[in-house]
């Protein structure tokens, strides 16, 4: 279960049908003008190939943004103790009488290639001991790119995590002021000598964890698509399984 269930086509479509049904909230992530946006919609209408979704709110800081034929929408939701994940591309924008008369602005996508369920277990906070270092490096505008690379703005070590987003434990002395909502890029070494993993996130906030130390709170972006050189979310799910069974502590958020 660590890279997650991929469901049959029966599954899949009788998953979608209970979330219209039920009328599930629903988190979607899209890459837009190079940075990752997480907004809420829900989806309205399952047809023989299309899906229909309320055209998004911003779930976080700032606007939402305006989404184009063509881009890859990322799509979670919950069922029970387990998240539903896919990637649809957009096909069409365009607006939608609803069975109480309203009428919605809504987005068109394909149905999805391919759907995984991961256990919600994945999405609780895994407290990583003070005996195991985690080594992390933060740059600012995310993961730098291998042709141009850059200093990192601090480094520390990981001192929670989950596929929703990872506490970052550093001096004091290093605080690079982040702004809430600046995107981030990540490098985590579980285990020297192995290659790391890279992650991009949002600044949320920052806290005091102990003298002299601050903890940097960053959410995790755009894990449900497959981008070249990054972590996906069923990496992150197997990494914080993997800290389960070595002993970490999960709590819930």
């Amino acid at each position: 279960m660590s890279h997650g269930l991929i469901l049959d086509q029966e599954s899949q479509r009788s998953i979608l049908q209970w979330a219209v049904q039920r009328q599930v909230p629903t988190v979607l992530s899209v890459l837009t003008e190079g940075r990752w946006c997480n907004l809420r919609s829900q989806i309205v209408r399952l047809d023989r190939n299309l899906l229909q979704l309320l055209y998004p709110i911003a779930s976080g800081q700032g606007p939402a943004p305006e989404i184009a034929v063509g881009d890859e929408l990322g799509v979670s939701f919950r069922r029970g103790h387990k998240k539903c994940i896919f990637v649809s591309p957009v096909v069409m924008r365009r607006a939608a009488d609803m069975p109480d008369g309203q009428t919605v602005d809504t987005l068109l996508v394909r149905l999805p290639a391919q759907m995984r369920e991961l256990q919600r277990r994945a999405y609780q906070r895994v407290v990583i001991p003070p005996e195991r270092f985690i080594a992390v490096k933060v740059w600012q505008g995310g993961v730098p790119s291998s042709s141009e690379p850059s200093w990192p703005l601090c480094a520390g070590r990981v001192s929670n995590i989950s596929v929703g987003g990872v506490l970052v434990d550093i001096r004091a002395d290093q605080n690079p002021r982040l702004c809430v909502g600046d995107l981030v890029g990540l490098e985590i070494t579980v285990v020297q000598g192995r290659k790391p993993i890279l992650l991009e996130g949002q600044y949320r906030h920052c806290a005091l964890t102990g003298p002299d130390r601050i903890g940097l709170g960053m959410q995790l972006l755009g894990l449900e698509h497959e981008v070249p050189g990054r972590a996906s979310i069923t990496d992150v799910a197997e990494l914080v399984r993997n800290l389960m069974r070595g002993g970490a502590c999960a709590t819930r958020d």
